[in-house]
């Protein structure tokens, strides 16, 4: 599958700078980049402190701008660095969240 992120189709780019809240309420930092697969109109991932965090299981409030994701900060902060998306690249986020 043809993965994409272009900017001028990524409808998510809107909640790039959104405040992003870990499991127990509290500010871990700020949505960077968000990463979008035009083919399958999913987006997979957020970059948090430039660290990958998968799409999936993320709350986003728009009126309060924020976005709440299921991992503690430590999960977080030890997830793997944000990169080009590859086989490799899914495997190791799925691997570090516990995602089958």
């Amino acid at each position: 599958m043809e993965e994409a992120n272009h900017r001028s189709d990524n409808p998510y780019t809107a909640i790039e700078g959104y405040g992003v809240y870990d499991a127990r309420g509290e500010k871990v930092g700020e949505v960077g980049t968000t990463v979008y697969d035009a083919p399958s109109d999913v987006l997979k991932y957020l970059s948090v402190n430039g660290r990958a965090v998968p799409a999936d299981r993320i709350e986003v409030d728009a009126d309060g701008e924020r976005v709440t994701v299921p991992y503690d900060r430590e999960k977080l902060a030890s997830a793997p660095e944000m990169q080009e998306t590859s086989g490799e690249f899914d495997e190791a986020v799925r691997k570090h969240y516990g995602a089958p």
